[in-house]
């Protein structure tokens, strides 16, 4: 236990000294965030004041909140990765809302207004919640690096002066880097990054094919802050699909009955 212990504290040491930040459960004045994982925040609300949300996220609220929709650039909600359609909670008489992620996962708060230009840039659907000024759209990256830096031709961009709340897997890192300072990561790790970031690719070299991290990895440049995680929705719907194919003998999915009894599953 001890060595353990001290393992985990060297770690973190280590992390720290590196740059790494950990995202950690909040308790404010605004909003409490709790929970060790599949993180529930709940937001105090005054008399007028309006959360908005992506549909399915709530999961308890004090009486007095009306809840309503929202069409507002359907349109760029939806190539950005989010519904058409966002809920906006309206407090009638002071109260709170709580919600969760739409998976089991984290709730990582930026406050976009202290970021240059107000604006952020994550992977599509990233977006869960905010309060303020906030507005879920989308941004396009044409650049040859796209398909291959696992954030695709079009990314959700998060613009305004208010709090978003992110879903994120996993444990949560904050990296600030300096003017030119660089990281790799890999694709999946990725969940959000400061607009002043470079993104750009790096080729893995031939052990891609044996060592399952893909042929490349993703490059960050700074200057700019970027939040990394550690088992984001699409690793975490792999790592289910690859269980349940291995546990029917590695053929993949079958439908029908088993040939013989002894296929059953019991």
């Amino acid at each position: 236990p001890h060595s353990t212990q001290f393992f985990v504290h060297t770690m973190a040491g280590y992390l720290e000294a590196a740059g790494f930040e950990e995202i950690v459960p909040v308790n404010g004045d605004k909003y409490d965030i709790v929970g060790a994982d599949s993180q529930i925040i709940t937001i105090k609300v005054e008399e007028g004041e309006q959360v908005q949300t992506e549909p399915g996220t709530m999961m308890m609220m004090s009486p007095g909140i009306k809840p309503s929709c929202i069409t507002k650039d359907c349109m760029g909600r939806c190539i950005g990765g989010e519904p058409c359609f966002n809920i906006i909670y309206t407090a009638e008489s002071p109260g709170f809302i709580g919600l969760t992620p739409n998976f089991p996962g984290k709730v990582v708060p930026v406050d976009l207004g202290t970021i240059e230009g107000n604006r952020l840039l994550s992977k599509d659907g990233a977006y869960m919640a905010s309060y303020g000024d906030v507005t879920p759209n989308f941004d396009c990256n044409c650049a040859c690096s796209a398909l291959c830096d696992g954030q695709g031709c079009v990314r959700q961009s998060i613009s305004g002066e208010g709090v978003a709340f992110l879903a994120a897997g996993g444990h949560i890192l904050k990296k600030t880097l300096a003017n030119g300072e660089k990281i790799y990561v890999d694709p999946a790790g990725l969940m959000a990054w400061e607009e002043s970031v470079k993104l750009s690719i790096k080729f893995a070299g031939i052990q891609c094919c044996v060592n399952k991290e893909g042929m490349f990895q993703t490059e960050l440049t700074g200057p700019g802050t970027a939040y990394l995680q550690t088992m984001g929705i699409e690793k975490f719907k792999n790592s289910v699909a690859n269980y349940a194919i291995s546990k029917r003998g590695g053929n993949g999915y079958r439908s029908g009955a088993p040939a013989a009894h002894e296929e059953m599953d019991r």
